[in-house]
């Protein structure tokens, strides 16, 4: 009984830590537009979206994980209104594989640490950093020793008693 309990044991170890150890590491940058929407688009125009990232997917499981910084610039609506930066460090969990309805496509989603800076001398606090979410979905685009993304997320940001919201759509490279 015990020499069954431990062959169980040992292929159970080997069916689930053999593709974690096998994994497959990524390095993507992307680029686009930030768009906000809500009430954050009251006050801002469309800006910029700058990402690098590092992925880490186990090659036949679903979900992989990609560590991400981020840079977004969004001018303000009003000439004195200044411009407003985002800087992002984000955590995502990816979700991809045969069981999507679009066989490149993916789901993505996260929380990390958002820190706003205004040029507005007037508005105060001129910095401050805040715990947020994104989720999002995007499609893979599988070519010869890399591949490109394209890519849409909802980032959701609470600060200063307000809501912060905007909508990167970018353009990749994964390596």
């Amino acid at each position: 009984m015990r020499l069954m309990s431990r062959a169980a044991l040992t292929f159970a170890a080997i069916l689930f830590a053999a593709p974690v150890l096998h994994a497959q590491t990524s390095f993507s940058i992307a680029a686009g537009a930030a768009i906000p929407v809500g009430n954050t688009s009251n006050g801002l125009n469309t800006g910029y979206n700058v990402t690098a990232g590092i992925g880490i997917k186990p090659p036949l499981a679903p979900i992989g994980l990609r560590i991400e910084g981020a840079w977004n610039q969004m001018d303000g609506k009003a000439a004195a209104a200044g411009s407003s930066r985002i800087l992002a460090g984000i955590a995502n969990v990816t979700l991809s594989g045969a069981g999507m309805p679009i066989p490149m496509g993916y789901l993505i989603g996260g929380v990390g640490m958002y820190n706003f800076s205004v040029s507005d001398a007037a508005i105060k606090p001129p910095s401050e950093t805040k715990v947020g979410f994104n989720v999002g979905a995007g499609l893979n685009f599988p070519l010869t020793g890399f591949s490109t993304f394209l890519e849409a997320r909802f980032h959701y940001i609470s600060a200063s008693g307000t809501s912060f919201k905007f909508v990167p759509i970018t353009f990749g490279l994964k390596f």
